[in-house]
């Protein structure tokens, strides 16, 4: 079975980079530019959520935290997308697993997404 990756980024050319990126690493991707609750998140059943911090109506992290906040959700690991300059004390106050500076490096990109699904247990 392919570990699966959410992908929500409001700018359509870098959610279809990072999903082409992710499904040649052998992941199975969905990505949207911006989810209106968590239900998509239930549905989709991902083991790791890539989440940029500047989506349309509402900041990345507030997503996160409401993510990190769920009980049915919170064990789910997060890496924020971001090109904000206090990334790190935005990744510690949603509780996000990790974080990727834009422009990414690929690799860099996908040795955390590995690192943090490859230590997670699948979630059923």
């Amino acid at each position: 079975m392919k570990k699966k990756v959410l992908i929500v980024e409001n700018d359509q050319d870098i959610r279809n980079l990072v999903s082409y990126i992710l499904e040649d690493e052998g992941f199975e991707t969905f990505s949207c530019p911006e989810p209106k609750d968590l239900e998509v998140i239930q549905e989709f059943k991902p083991h790791l959520i890539l989440i940029d911090e500047f989506i349309n109506n509402q900041p990345g992290h507030r997503f996160c935290l409401k993510i990190k906040q769920s009980d049915n959700l919170n064990k789910i690991p997060v890496i924020i997308l971001s090109t904000a300059n206090n990334i790190e004390m935005i990744v510690e106050e949603c509780k996000a697993n990790d974080y990727v500076r834009k422009p990414f490096d690929v690799q860099v990109m996908v040795d955390k997404v590995m690192n943090l699904i490859d230590n997670t247990p699948l979630i059923v």
